[in-house]
């Protein structure tokens, strides 16, 4: 009977060490392979994930970094500090375009270093990319933005900088996943691929306030974005932009009027980030006027006087809000 219970221990030793190796292989096969793999056009797949990236060592060098600077002497000279009373912040979006994901991202990025350094402001945030899980959370798989859940951490960092821990945020109804919209972002669209698994996905907000808008100077316009029509189903299906349909695109000149003559008035000085913003912050704003300095020049003739549209909309707050790419191209803001 001993030689049994012998063969028997060695039996379950045996395939007990089996299933350890399988667990161990298959914990193994889950891990995140983070490998910039080239696939053209400045675009690489991050490893095992799905996602597409570009790799911010060709997009922060010294000359951006010259750009970075330029920028901010603009706009500390269109926006002194504590001139008029007015209040200014700057918030940096952390991206693949910021940060290689292969490496240690536990040190602040030298990006938002360099802007603390430069900009004067009465505030600084950024989104931050600790690890590699936070990019895969907080961006789409295909594009180089923020998706429901980065865009939403994004308004929350922003209010509680400008407004402080008290003020109450707007709050997800719902999360809305649109099953026949599968997201086929700018990265797919400049490698030519038309494929993606990343649905389209959104938070639903209830409560918001009515307003009426100019987009680029039309008072005609209607609301910015289609988010209704997206919930009914009226949408058209263009896959590559489901986030401009959705949020509302880029206008030169963007201007909100909620008519809450009790809050203050916001200057948001950013590109298409702020898109998936704007809605939001109307909570917190009587007038809301986005400038995207990427297309003023072209679309009203002559760059953006920055101290005159302040004085127009009688501006309270400036916030200059965006990726590495726009903090560090050239405008002309006054």
């Amino acid at each position: 009977m001993n030689w049994m219970r012998k063969v028997f221990a060695l039996i379950l030793a045996a395939v007990l060490a089996l299933l350890c190796a399988c667990a161990a292989a298959e914990e193994a096969a889950e891990e995140l392979s983070l490998e910039y793999l080239r696939r053209g056009d400045g675009i690489y797949r991050l490893g095992n994930t799905g996602y597409l990236v570009e790799d911010s060592r060709s997009i922060v060098t010294e000359e951006t970094m010259a750009g970075l600077e330029r920028n901010a002497k603009e706009l500390n000279e269109a926006v002194p500090l504590g001139a008029n009373g007015i209040r200014k912040y700057i918030y940096f979006v952390e991206n693949s375009r910021a940060v290689r994901l292969d490496e240690d991202m536990t040190s602040e990025n030298p990006v938002y270093t360099r802007i603390r350094e430069c900009f004067e402001a009465d505030g600084f945030e950024t989104l931050a990319l600790e690890s590699p899980q936070d990019y895969l959370n907080w961006f789409y798989q295909t594009d180089h933005h923020w998706n429901y859940k980065g865009s939403y951490k994004g308004y929350c960092d922003l209010v509680r900088l400008i407004f402080g821990e008290e003020e109450e945020l707007a709050v997800p109804a719902e999360t809305v996943v649109f099953d026949d919209m599968p997201y086929s972002g700018s990265y797919n669209n400049r490698l030519g691929y038309h494929k993606s698994n990343d649905l389209f996905t959104v938070y639903r907000f209830e409560g918001l306030p009515e307003y009426s808008c100019s987009i680029n100077g039309d008072r005609s316009s209607g609301k910015y974005g289609k988010m209704e029509k997206f919930f009914k189903g009226n949408h058209q299906k263009i896959a590559d932009n489901y986030y401009g349909q959705y949020y509302g695109g880029d206008p030169a000149e963007l201007v909100i009027d909620t008519h809450q003559p009790d809050k203050p008035n916001l200057l948001l000085i950013s590109n298409s980030y702020d898109n998936a913003l704007i809605h939001l912050l109307t909570k917190h704003y009587n007038v809301i006027c986005s400038l995207d300095t990427r297309f003023y020049e072209f679309t009203f003739k002559k760059t953006a006087n920055i101290p005159k549209i302040i004085q127009k909309y009688a501006i309270n707050h400036v916030v200059m809000l965006g990726d590495v790419k726009f903090l560090t191209k050239a405008y002309a803001l006054h």
